[in-house]
């Protein structure tokens, strides 16, 4: 996106050409094709910028305003017509002046000057030489010519003032001595970044703004030429004017890049921002209208009295973000006013029934509506395509990243560790929900393990009764053995399951004659009908012919088929001739002789069936197999319980994982921070202990105290967790000491007998569970009372401004999601607000967006806030009293106005009250 198709509300980077000559200037073009390159329209001369993507043009013409009218008529007949390569331009008339002295000075006036206001001051300085030429010079000072711009409501700016020529750091003496005096000069034109500055400059300790300019006589294109774009200076205004451009030279450093210093457009920004918020029919907000707030990029500062809604604004961004869960349970209660709807004027919530809440959320290029209504009936998120709103699906925590804290919160995040360990764990860098996603499926794995061993250990139950019967069995069939008719008998078996084999086997295959007469009528068609066909037709003749031949030889097939079917009758014939006289059946008959002789001598001897012993070997065999078959199931069991401790020690494995991305993070993020260093204790979150175990042993309301303990008791079972060390790898031996315990729990051990009873009436995945329970760590965070990075303490003994300085050290220095902090300097003093939040924010709204409410003046003008918003309260409604950037007088006087410190904040920053001089 280029600058001109930007719409952001209050301060942007303009790029601005100080310094630029027009045909205009007798110099203009010179060269071999000078006379054509003078004869250049204002509008291609106009065109020429719009090309270099120059956003602001100080015209400076030597000695002369000539062509301001012109260029300024060029513009309005660009600005309406339809033509490719045009782009907004902002005018700055103006006029590079030869001093007296042959110095060069560049006078920047306001955009509503013309070339009669120019002529003024041309007279008004004295300058008696040709307008257009630089060689003449004025009859006043350099100091009365830089009194006489400002008089007229411009800027004077030394031009070029390290040439050797027309340089002003060329002069010497009295007359650099004077100029350097001059309280109006605070900016200059240096070509060279790296000159060395005159030694009456460094005395004085002057920091003049360094800005640069093309000096372009010349169009593009123009080889080793000063041309359109190839020098300029970045200004940072809301809307560009004289008196935008004036602070923003004042402000130096802050508001001005000269182009070589940058090697980016400083109006890029992170692709996660929220371009507005709109609330409607709410108590306080949007009654009659919509009430829209349109934010910045970069910082945006929310301003106003007491309870005109700065608070509310922030609130109803958390509902619409879907961000509540990150308030502690302690300012619960307080926030649900502003989710719900109020009844009478009794009642505290700020809604109505009709109220709506909006969000723009720009994101990697795309715009989203996130949308929120008391009632639920909204589509959550909406993207726009081709100018419409369209539903899209998403989770609006995952999708639309934000960071709110109001200052309470933040005091709650100090003294609660695990409040501050979610927030860490929120970070990108950190992850957590995709750590959480792994651990997921490795716990699954692991719980399908243990429940495939009880699934399969259920059937070994099986195992004492079959062994049993295997024995009855054996000993019956030994009866039979013992007559010594063994033989026999087996070998009546052998051929039976023989012939039985032979009999299915001759099933498979000895029908196949049959089938294949029954497959051969279908293998020729009938023939063509005669009466589709022509017979005078030749073509129709050939094709009949073909079909003839086809059915000749499907004939000549089924023919062959059917011989097929009588060659596998022979077969068959063939195969049961050879059977019956074989040696086999003769075996087979003379086994049935055997065993018929058997069952008659058996009956006259009263020893039972014959059949039995089959039966019997049968059984024998069946139950063999199934033993067999447990004996399987024993090996898989060990091989799955094999896998379960493998996969156990795979999560330990990534549960450490977790605590090494947490201190990695928070090593990467604070590094030297000089107010607040963040240390992970594996484990460490003694406080959650007790309740989790009872939890997962399914004693959450108490009992059993001596058995279980507590981890600070040194009794029970948790009383040895922690001992007196924060090693972990000692503290996860302590935890695997305890799990093993309560799975092989007995009277011994226990000191109450109940609890033995109760362990073992827990179903089996408790256990499992049990062994993938790990504490949460916890955080050691510590605070420099000094901010000088030194003498570190606990902040669990700071005072609230310093537990809210150190929690806002570690806030602000990480993420590059939007973030909104309500009141931030509550509880701290004027030092730490400059030294911490307004340095930090001077550095963090580079890599995102931050919009904070405040009451502190500092915070908004030397944090250099690029759009700022004053509310005010009318008749219980919420209004704003102004809105826009820094350099809006209107927005400075508000400031001033409603903000204790405002007008210091402003001396402090530009050097001098800026309120209420340079009025024209």
């Amino acid at each position: 996106m280029n600058n001109s198709e930007l719409q952001w509300n209050g301060a942007r980077w303009w790029k601005f050409d100080f310094h630029t000559h027009t045909p205009a200037s007798d110099d203009y073009g010179k060269g071999p094709n000078q006379a054509a390159l003078k004869k250049m329209s204002p509008r291609e001369w106009l065109l020429e910028f719009m090309r270099a993507g120059v956003d602001c043009i100080a015209i400076t013409d030597h000695n002369t305003g000539a062509w301001i009218d012109r260029v300024k008529i060029a513009l309005r007949e660009l600005e309406s017509e339809e033509i490719e390569d045009f782009r907004p331009l902002h005018i700055f008339p103006g006029m590079e002046i030869s001093v007296s002295g042959g110095v060069h000075l560049l006078a920047i006036m306001g955009c509503d000057k013309t070339t009669s206001d120019l002529d003024a001051l041309r007279g008004a300085v004295g300058y008696r030489g040709k307008p257009g030429q630089s060689d003449g010079v004025t009859t006043k000072s350099f100091v009365e010519v830089v009194k006489a711009i400002v008089s007229a409501g411009g800027i004077a700016i030394p031009a070029h003032v390290d040439e050797e020529k027309n340089g002003l750091f060329h002069l010497s003496g009295t007359t650099l001595q004077q100029v350097l005096s001059c309280d109006d000069i605070f900016a200059m034109e240096l070509l060279n970044p790296n000159f060395q500055k005159p030694q009456t400059y460094i005395e004085k300790k002057l920091n003049w703004t360094e800005i640069l300019g093309s000096d372009a006589h010349h169009p593009i294109g123009k080889t080793g030429q000063q041309y359109p774009g190839s020098h300029f200076t970045w200004v940072k205004m809301g809307s560009p004017g004289i008196e935008g451009l004036r602070l923003a030279l004042l402000d130096g450093g802050l508001s001005v890049l000269r182009s070589d210093q940058v090697d980016r457009d400083p109006n890029a920004h992170v692709d996660s921002i929220i371009e507005k918020i709109e609330v409607s029919n709410t108590r306080h907000l949007g009654r009659a209208c919509p009430f829209t707030f349109t934010f910045n990029p970069w910082l945006n500062a929310i301003i106003g009295g007491r309870g005109t809604g700065k608070s509310t604004a922030v609130e109803f961004l958390r509902i619409a973000l879907r961000r509540e869960y990150e308030l502690p349970d302690d300012l619960q209660p307080e926030f649900e006013k502003y989710g719900q709807v109020y009844l009478d004027r009794e009642d505290s919530g700020l809604l109505t029934h009709d109220a709506v809440i909006r969000v723009i959320y720009q994101k990697n290029g795309s715009r989203f509506r996130i949308q929120w209504n008391p009632a639920g009936s909204l589509e959550p998120i909406q993207e726009e395509i081709n100018g419409k709103w369209s539903p899209t699906k998403g989770d609006i925590r995952q999708r639309f990243s934000a960071r709110i804290y109001s200052q309470k919160q933040i005091f709650q995040l100090a003294n609660t560790p695990l409040a501050l360990l979610r927030v860490v764990d929120d970070a990108p860098e950190v992850n957590h929900q995709a750590w959480g996603g792994k651990w997921k499926t490795e716990e699954s794995r692991f719980l399908s393990l243990r429940a495939k061993v009880r699934e399969i250990e259920a059937g070994l139950d099986e195992e004492s009764h079959l062994l049993g019967e295997l024995d009855d069995v054996k000993r019956k069939l030994a009866l039979f053995e013992q007559t010594g008719h063994t033989e026999i008998l087996q070998s009546f078996q052998k051929r039976i399951r023989q012939q039985r084999d032979i009999e299915e086997w001759e099933k498979s295959w000895t029908h196949m004659g049959e089938q294949l007469r029954k497959v051969a009528p279908e293998i020729v068609p009938d023939i063509l009908d005669e009466m589709a066909f022509d017979a005078n037709s030749s073509s129709d003749n050939e094709l009949q012919e073909y079909a003839t031949r086809v059915l000749a030889r499907l004939d000549e097939i089924r023919k062959g088929v059917e011989a097929l079917a009588s060659q596998v009758d022979a077969v068959v014939v063939e195969w049961k001739e050879n059977r019956d006289k074989s040696r086999w059946k003769q075996g087979v008959d003379d086994a049935a002789q055997a065993y018929q002789t058997l069952r008659e001598t058996l009956d006259q001897e009263g020893a039972g069936h014959p059949a039995a012993y089959g039966e019997l070997v049968q059984y024998r065999q069946i139950i063999e197999e199934k033993l067999k078959k447990l004996d399987e199931r024993k090996k898989q069991i060990v091989e799955l319980n094999n896998q379960s401790m493998e996969q156990l020690h795979r999560l330990v494995e990534i549960r450490r994982e977790l605590t090494g991305i947490r201190r990695e993070f928070l090593r990467n993020t604070l590094g030297e921070n000089p107010y607040i260093q963040i240390r992970v204790l594996p484990y460490g979150a003694s406080e959650t202990v007790e309740d989790e175990f009872r939890q997962l042993l399914q004693r959450p309301d108490g009992g059993f105290d001596r058995d279980i303990g507590t981890p600070d008791s040194g009794e029970g079972l948790l009383g040895k967790l922690y001992g007196d060390s924060n090693d972990a790898e000692i503290i996860e031996q302590h935890l695997a000491n305890i799990k093993n315990k309560i799975r092989t729990i007995d009277s011994e051990t226990v000191a109450d007998k109940r609890f033995r009873t109760h362990i073992r009436k827990l179903p089996p995945e408790v256990i499992d569970r049990l062994d993938l329970w790990f504490p949460e760590d916890s955080l050691d965070v510590q605070y420099s009372p000094t901010g000088d990075g030194k003498h570190f303490r606990s902040i669990r003994e700071g005072s609230p401004g310093q537990k809210t300085a150190a929690l806002l050290a570690f806030l602000l220095s990480y993420g590059e999601e939007p973030l909104i902090l309500d009141q931030p300097e509550d509880d701290l003093d004027n030092h730490l607000i400059y030294d911490l939040i307004v340095t930090q924010l001077r550095q963090v709204k580079r890599h995102r967006q931050v919009i904070v409410v405040t009451h502190n003046a500092n915070i908004v003008v030397n944090g250099d806030a690029e759009l700022v918003v004053a509310l005010e309260a009318h008749w219980g409604e919420t209004k704003k009293e102004c809105e826009g950037s820094l350099q809006e007088r209107r927005v400075r006087e508000t400031i001033c106005a409603i903000m204790e410190g405002g007008r210091k904040a402003f001396e402090d920053r530009y050097r001098r009250i800026t309120l209420e001089e340079h009025r024209v």
